[in-house]
């Protein structure tokens, strides 16, 4: 694998703490079977041979456990590794100790190469999953720990990135600005809005670039976040 991009998701709370809502997660990803999440293979020794975990909620529930298990593994911190069927791998995650955030990430290639847009979308199906069985306050991507700063959990917007996952709160400080941005924008249910500001991320951003900053500049912040 190699480098690693990333949508981080900020929460309010420690709602990252209910197990309750780490199985709704996996259980919408694996709704329809359109994501199978890979086994644990230190600790998972009740399939002998399996790669997937059959997507039942029993299973799914003793996954999770297993990721737990093996936090000693990942520095403490719980994950877990799914795949559509065109081979295409993302994995969640948080540090049970640093519970108001939730990281989201997947190869940069998967993303650069071309062909990608479509891997871009199976990112920004990921992303509206996750607000609609989470509702973080806030998420942004793709953040590259070698190229950006990691602002700290409730600093909120400092500028525009290729995703931007606004919670309610911020929905309702922008308003109507949001429709008038040169992105395409999708509100949910929940109050909350995604804005993409690109569908390939990579090859598309020297043409999109000036969205981007007039995206920024509508919202009154400072900065275009681009891992280039």
């Amino acid at each position: 694998m190699g480098t690693i991009v990333y949508m981080l998701f900020d929460f309010d709370n420690l709602r990252l703490a209910d197990r309750g809502r780490i199985l709704s997660l996996m259980g919408a990803l694996a709704e329809n079977d359109q994501y199978r999440f890979l086994k644990k293979a230190i600790v998972c020794d009740d399939m002998p041979g399996e790669i997937y975990v059959p997507n039942t909620p029993e299973l799914l529930d003793r996954a999770w456990s297993n990721a737990v298990r093996a936090a000693p593994r990942y520095n403490g911190q719980y994950w877990m590794e799914f795949e559509n069927s065109s081979g295409l791998k993302i994995s969640f995650g948080f540090d049970p100790r640093k519970l108001k955030r939730l990281h989201l990430n997947m190869d940069k290639d998967a993303l650069k190469l071309p062909g990608s847009a479509p891997n871009a979308a199976e990112l920004v199906k990921v992303i509206r999953i996750i607000n609609n069985t989470l509702a973080p306050s806030y998420g942004y991507g793709l953040f590259n720990y070698d190229v950006h700063d990691l602002q700290p959990v409730g600093a909120g917007p400092q500028g525009i990135w290729d995703y931007n996952l606004f919670g309610a709160k911020l929905v309702e400080q922008w308003n109507h600005a949001l429709d008038g941005l040169p992105a395409a924008v999708t509100r949910f249910q929940n109050g909350g809005a995604l804005v993409a500001l690109s569908d390939e991320p990579f090859a598309g951003y020297r043409e999109a670039a000036p969205h981007y900053k007039q995206a920024a500049e509508s919202l009154g912040l400072s900065a275009v976040f681009h891992d280039g």
